[in-house]
């Protein structure tokens, strides 16, 4: 507690700031009933004209609840950006022209941010970079080949892994980078390409309840420390 304030001041102000972003909060209840089903069909009529008749569908279920969800989760965790459902064709022009999922991120600062996906499978939670830019690798790369820096990424880890939030690990490389031997004793974490850990929650009445919301909070809130340990270590890009 602050020097010179009064446990009973400070307690009153605790609480009023909670109420205050209780009483900032949309009226996020949840996901519509039909945004699983929503999913399910539009992969099985992944175009323009289905989308357009199902829009309603579309807005009901997911795009209204979205909006909504993202802008109680900017209370805590700032601007949040969500994501347009169509691909954009110039880099993918043959897949379909739909994505089959919605997805926003929320803080994105220097390649890092926290993430959230649904679709038809549940929720995709995570944070961290993605795709960390050649500087970032490096420096992360330096500091996981020292004995103190790999001590303290897996100290970072363990506490994510209570969470149940894993590394990305599909797109690691297969062997050591340059540089390092192929015997380092750290070699799982010199081999990422990927700075970021997700976990996945399965499809529930949760989801179609306040608890959605609580969920994505708990989890964002479980990944800040890793966060705050990539932008205080590595350089902004």
């Amino acid at each position: 507690m602050p020097p010179g304030i009064s446990r009973t001041w400070h307690r009153w102000f605790l609480r009023t700031v909670t109420e205050m972003k209780a009483n900032s909060m949309t009226s996020f209840t949840g996901f519509g009933k039909d945004l699983i089903k929503y999913y399910l069909q539009l992969e099985e009529n992944n175009n323009r004209e289905w989308f357009h008749a199902h829009r309603a569908m579309y807005d009901e279920n997911v795009a209204v609840p979205l909006k909504n969800l993202a802008a109680d989760l900017s209370l805590d965790f700032g601007p949040v950006k969500i994501f347009r459902p169509y691909r954009n064709v110039r880099f993918w022009p043959d897949l379909p022209p739909l994505n089959e999922h919605a997805s926003l991120t929320a803080d994105a600062e220097y390649n890092s941010a926290f993430y959230l996906r649904i679709d038809a499978d549940g929720m995709l939670l995570g944070a961290g970079n993605w795709q960390p830019s050649k500087a970032q690798l490096t420096q992360f790369r330096a500091i996981a080949a020292t004995e103190t820096g790999a001590r303290v990424i897996r100290a970072l880890l363990d506490e994510m892994q209570k969470h149940l939030f894993e590394l990305m690990t599909d797109n690691a490389l297969k062997s050591a980078p340059r540089g390092y031997p192929k015997d380092h004793p750290n070699i799982d974490l010199l081999r990422l390409k990927s700075l970021s850990l997700s976990a996945h929650l399965a499809p529930g009445p949760w989801l179609y309840s306040s608890k959605c919301r609580d969920k994505v909070m708990t989890g964002w809130q479980a990944l800040t420390p890793w966060i705050h340990w990539l932008r205080a270590n590595l350089p902004p890009d």
